[in-house]
């Protein structure tokens, strides 16, 4: 039994127990480990998803996936599963002072259940993931039985001062594992690094600085906290938006003395902005046609597999918005367009094959009762984004 109940802070490991500071910071190595596995498939459901109703079954989206990203996911899912039943069995060692067998199968079930939950139903699914929730923030918020008798320790304070200043924190403290962050801030992994400096940071300057003694330590990561803090949450953030305005600002004003100068300037600068939304465009589209029931526009199969399902939104919302832009400005009677008026007619079709990959087909049906069903009006306009798989690419 002493065995069984010895401390054990490793990632990975079924025997004795872990404490809440060790089991939330290997957690947080679990879900950077997690997000490796993830990436490919969040990638491949959302550039596969054609409608708001098909977030409801991605599940069976998943299923209909290339074999090699199956094997990839699955397998990756199973030791992500593996290590997080781990540091569960631990916990629970710990906050019940003791071995339970069974408790730990229960929970280990549930939670490996969530853990797979993109193979079932989005109902299902999100029970699950529920669940997984709230497994965890009991492993977090209960007390151990054994480490909740252990003396206090410095070292296992959160560092918020690392957490803000990550690299830069480093630097002060000699700490420089977190010149990791220069890589990793802006991928995935970034705030999970942030976490880890986060937790990391009172031991890595503990161990890299001379101190005096505990209250000059204390002192010192106190003011770097309120020092990072400050910059993170209001002086870098103002600085940013200073200067976005500022940018907005000098458009904006530019624009505007060019149009007071003459008319021939005015004409100049909407020839401009006109010649700003087709060079834009031709980023999205190999070529376009404005006919007089159907706008179509052209693109590439390959790039349209690459485009998520947001983004794909956005693409059909900037095809409505140039259509518009070019009737209106061929219109003889001073007509107004916009993309609500030409989004139910614009088409996104493949330059290879020219089969239809996008469209905004909204069921009127909905609308046209006199007392209009709620649910059915928010499905219809949830399936009012259709767009299609090219046969060949």
């Amino acid at each position: 039994m002493v065995d069984e109940l010895r401390l054990n802070t490793k990632l990975i490991g079924f025997d004795g127990i872990i404490g809440r500071w060790d089991f939330c910071l290997n957690f947080v190595y679990l879900c950077m480990i997690g997000t490796l596995f993830s990436i490919p498939a969040s990638g491949y459901l959302m550039s596969h998803i054609g409608n708001f109703g098909e977030f409801f079954s991605m599940n069976a989206i998943f299923w209909e996936a290339p074999w090699l990203l199956k094997l990839w996911v699955l397998p990756g899912t199973a030791f992500v599963l593996y290590i997080g039943v781990s540091l569960i069995v631990r916990r629970l060692n710990d906050i019940n002072g003791s071995v339970s067998r069974d408790t730990n199968t229960i929970v280990s079930v549930l939670y490996a259940l969530s853990t797979f939950g993109l193979l079932f139903p989005v109902g299902i699914s999100v029970l699950l993931y529920l669940l997984n929730l709230v497994i965890l923030l009991y492993m977090i918020i209960a007390k151990g039985k054994i480490t909740g008798k252990y003396p206090y320790d410095y070292r296992k304070e959160f560092n918020w001062g690392a957490f803000f200043g990550t690299w830069i924190w480093g630097l002060f403290n000699k700490s420089y594992k977190t010149l990791w962050m220069l890589v990793l801030w802006l991928t995935p992994w970034g705030f999970w690094y942030a976490l880890v400096c986060g937790f990391k940071g009172n031991e890595w300057a503990a161990k890299n600085r001379d101190w005096q003694n505990l209250e000059e330590f204390q002192k010192s990561q106190e003011t770097q906290t309120i020092v990072f803090v400050i910059l993170s949450v209001l002086i870098i953030p103002i600085i940013y938006f200073l200067i976005v305005m500022a940018i907005i600002g000098a458009i904006v004003f530019t624009a505007v003395d060019e149009a007071k100068t003459s008319p021939e300037h005015k004409s100049t600068t909407l020839e401009k902005l006109d010649s700003a939304i087709n060079s834009f465009g031709s980023l999205y589209f190999d070529s376009y046609e404005i006919t007089a029931d159907e706008n179509k526009f052209y693109v590439s199969n390959n790039d349209w597999n690459s485009y998520s399902f947001h983004e794909k939104t956005d693409i059909l919302d900037f095809a409505a918005s140039l259509a518009a832009s070019r009737r209106e400005k061929s219109s003889k009677k001073g007509e107004r367009y916009s993309k609500s008026t030409e989004l139910n007619r614009t088409k996104i079709y493949s330059s290879e094959t020219g089969e239809l990959l996008g469209e905004f087909k909204l069921n009127d049906d909905a609308f046209s009762s006199e007392k209009p069903d709620f649910k059915n009006i928010i499905k219809a306009t949830m399936n009012a984004y259709q767009f299609y798989t090219p046969t060949k690419n």
